[in-house]
């Protein structure tokens, strides 16, 4: 190794040593002025997921999107414009971005292959934000999509960015009362 191979690698250890010390006193410092955030506070969940931030980890979203749609049929007309026929609610969608960092305590392979486990099983799940349900359903995570933003010489994710959409469930209903327990 050569001098400037030391020098560079000294300089680099003195530097991430130095961005420590001053990433724990900033966290020292806010949990001083703000005692919920050493006890952590729960933001929701989605199923077994917990979003929460605290002075060991922080898991959240952001860029929350819902939709709402309709189901409409289209009866064509000669010469004129189509009539459309309301059917019924269509399925409600949520899209939402996480950000996971090794720094804020949680490791993003494992956290995104949690996500991507949960949508090959089509788990159903609540969405939950503080301790209000959202939607009168429970949920499925239809894709997951991950960015690797940086990657260290070991080849570990260090941060990643993923992109969850879920869908509506909506569970299928049999009434018994019904010849055959037909699905309602």
């Amino acid at each position: 190794m050569s001098f400037l191979d030391n020098a560079i690698g000294s300089y680099k250890k003195q530097t991430e040593k130095r961005l420590l010390n001053l990433r724990n006193n900033i966290l020292a410092d806010l949990s001083s002025r703000f005692s919920w955030l050493s006890q952590g506070v729960q933001i929701g969940s989605l199923g077994d997921i917990v979003f929460t931030v605290s002075t060991d980890e922080v898991r959240t979203f952001r860029d929350y999107r819902r939709s709402t749609k309709a189901r409409f049929a289209s009866h064509e007309r000669i010469g004129e414009k189509p009539i459309l026929e309301y059917i019924a609610p269509d399925g409600e969608e949520i899209t939402f971005s996480m950000t996971f960092h090794v720094e804020l305590g949680v490791s993003p392979a494992k956290e995104t292959e949690r996500l991507r486990e949960l949508c090959e099983k089509g788990e159903a799940m609540y969405l939950v934000f503080g301790s209000m349900p959202i939607g009168a359903h429970m949920w499925v995570i239809e894709s997951v999509g991950e960015s690797a933003e940086r990657i260290d010489h070991g080849g570990r994710i260090l941060v990643s960015q993923v992109e969850v959409t879920l869908k509506e469930y909506v569970p299928v209903i049999y009434d018994t009362a019904q010849e055959g327990g037909a699905a309602t």
